[in-house]
């Protein structure tokens, strides 16, 4: 089974958008990250994922590189 996936690095100047989960414990944090929707590029991914897990509209999306396991 093959799931397409991204993970981002919101950044802002020299900071860095980590998120929490309730789920998560102790202190954990993370990157947001989450896996496409068929028919979905991967920029679309990006901009879903941000809007629905930290509420926040991106912009100037770039592509770092890829894993392929």
């Amino acid at each position: 089974k093959i799931s397409p996936a991204i993970i981002v690095a919101i950044v802002s100047g020299d900071s860095i958008l980590l998120a929490r989960n309730a789920r998560f414990p102790g202190l954990w944090y993370s990157l947001v990250a989450g896996y496409a929707d068929i028919g979905e590029t991967l920029e679309e991914v990006v901009k879903r994922e941000v809007k629905e897990e930290v509420g926040l509209d991106v912009t100037n999306i770039r592509y770092y590189k890829s894993q392929p396991w």
